[in-house]
């Protein structure tokens, strides 16, 4: 993948900011009516486990500014899922790993996790799975950048993201027959492009929403 205009501001952007310590925000989330439903549950068949749950997590401009996620993935690991860490731009390198897992016969759950340009890589792994007929059961985004639409194939799709300049809301494609969240952190202090992915509330969020699909 080439490197944008957008993504060369945004190395600019980080370079002068500097690696800041993260600071946990004010503003607790209430959770969205669907999310105490698991969506992946259908009648009395059981939820999937937490271990045959393969979570991507996809970091943004050189690897190196996403580490929020890295403490993500030790979470999801330490809960019982199976969780791995790639750079935006092996996003060929994610989407041949799902299908190939697919066409082996796993059907356990896929779960795309990503922060700024690794945030738009999400939806683009999701638009190409979904031409393979693999479904995505959550995607998250963390200040996404450039975001495609979010494709059919993704069951729960949430987006946190700021009016910092780079984040963007994220819209559906037509028909979306999914669960879609914006959640606009504009107003809660210390929020940046550079913490909005390491702030522990949100990561929480994210878990028990991912708990309420699954089971140990």
């Amino acid at each position: 993948m080439k490197l944008s205009r957008r993504a060369f501001a945004l190395a600019l952007l980080i370079a002068a900011a500097g690696l800041a310590s993260p600071v946990e925000a004010q503003q607790s989330l209430t959770r969205p009516p669907w999310a105490s439903a698991p969506p992946t549950a259908k009648g009395n068949a059981p939820l999937p486990t937490r271990a045959d749950t393969h979570v991507y997590l996809l970091r943004g401009l050189f690897g190196v500014f996403s580490l929020g996620l890295d403490k993500l993935a030790q979470e999801l690991v330490a809960r019982g899922y199976t969780a791995e860490i790639q750079n935006w731009d092996d996003a060929e390198t994610v989407i041949q790993q799902v299908t190939a897992r697919a066409s082996g016969g796993h059907t356990g759950p896929v779960v795309l996790i990503g922060h700024s340009l690794g945030a738009n890589a999400v939806i683009e792994v999701a638009t190409a799975v979904s031409a393979r007929g693999v479904p995505i059961v959550l995607g998250v985004t963390f200040d996404a950048t450039e975001p495609g639409p979010v494709p059919d194939n993704v069951a729960v799709f949430i987006n946190f993201w700021a009016k910092d300049g780079f984040g963007r809301p994220v819209q559906a494609v037509p028909g979306y027959g999914g669960q879609l969240e914006n959640f606009d952190l504009s107003e809660v202090p210390d929020i940046s492009h550079t913490s909005i992915d390491t702030m522990d509330r949100f990561h929480q969020f994210v878990i028990t929403t991912l708990d309420s699909m699954t089971r140990h």
